[in-house]
């Protein structure tokens, strides 16, 4: 089977011409294209349809290409973003392959040029497809297990890093990634400082340059215990419940 037909692609373009002509022509040769005109529009179906490869034009009116994929940077590191652009926007250029873009395609586009790029592209996500090992395949046996290990590491090293253990830990498997839930693992100084509801972006955001401060021993637990490595991938604090959420994912 064609490789690019396991691409499902969102193509971000504002100018309608162009953005009809090259999405009339990815719907000939990928499993699924969805196209939208801004980067708001954009960020929104990255959320609902979780493509696999993304480009992007770099220069759109409101929340530019750029803007918007560092708002998918924060969701997702490893999305292969291809990006479109003019000559005069090799600053803007440099500054988005800073942010991990795959490829780039100076306009007008060489549609030959693209198809090349694109099918590079595609075999790189199969290949790390059929690589990934997920734990909806592992036992139920060995997934409680995997959790137990992973929560006690991860209770010992709140406990030893920060002073203070939680009051309680849950970590969860999915198809290819782990959660791990902290409760009440504020320490007595967030605590205070979060006790004025104006302070808790303040402390939510603390919270999250701590787990940035223990990722590598979080991910190293994480991979010990499930037999592969892990990478972060997001952390979200909710301070009004004092509800810490990290996430990691195969890779």
């Amino acid at each position: 089977m064609n490789d690019l037909k396991k691409l499902n692609v969102l193509y971000i373009e504002d100018d309608a011409a162009t953005r009809e002509a090259l999405s009339k022509f990815l719907r000939l040769r990928v499993g699924r294209m969805t196209s939208a005109a801004t980067g708001e529009e954009g960020l929104e179906k990255y959320r609902t349809y979780s493509p696999n490869l993304l480009i992007v034009d770099l220069i759109m009116p409101g929340m530019s290409g750029l803007e918007m994929i560092g708002e998918i940077r924060r969701l997702d590191k490893n999305c292969p973003i291809l990006i479109t652009s003019t000559v005069n926007e090799v600053n803007t250029v440099l500054e988005a392959v800073d942010m991990g873009i795959a490829h780039y395609i100076v306009k007008p586009i060489d549609t030959e040029d693209l198809e090349r790029k694109l099918t590079v592209l595609a075999e790189g996500i199969l290949r790390k497809e059929s690589q990934i090992r997920t734990f909806e395949r592992i036992s139920l046996e060995r997934r409680g297990a995997i959790e137990d290990a992973v929560r006690r590491e991860f209770l010992g090293i709140l406990k030893s890093t920060s002073g203070k253990g939680p009051q309680d830990v849950k970590v969860l498997l999915f198809e290819d990634r782990m959660e791990l839930i902290a409760v009440e693992a504020f320490t007595a100084v967030e605590k205070t400082v979060s006790t004025n509801r104006k302070n808790i972006a303040v402390a939510e955001q603390f919270r999250k340059l701590f787990y940035e401060e223990i990722s590598e021993k979080l991910e190293s637990c994480a991979g010990k215990a499930a037999g592969c490595p892990m990478r972060i991938t997001s952390v979200s604090i909710d301070g009004l419940k004092r509800i810490d959420r990290i996430v990691l994912t195969i890779v």
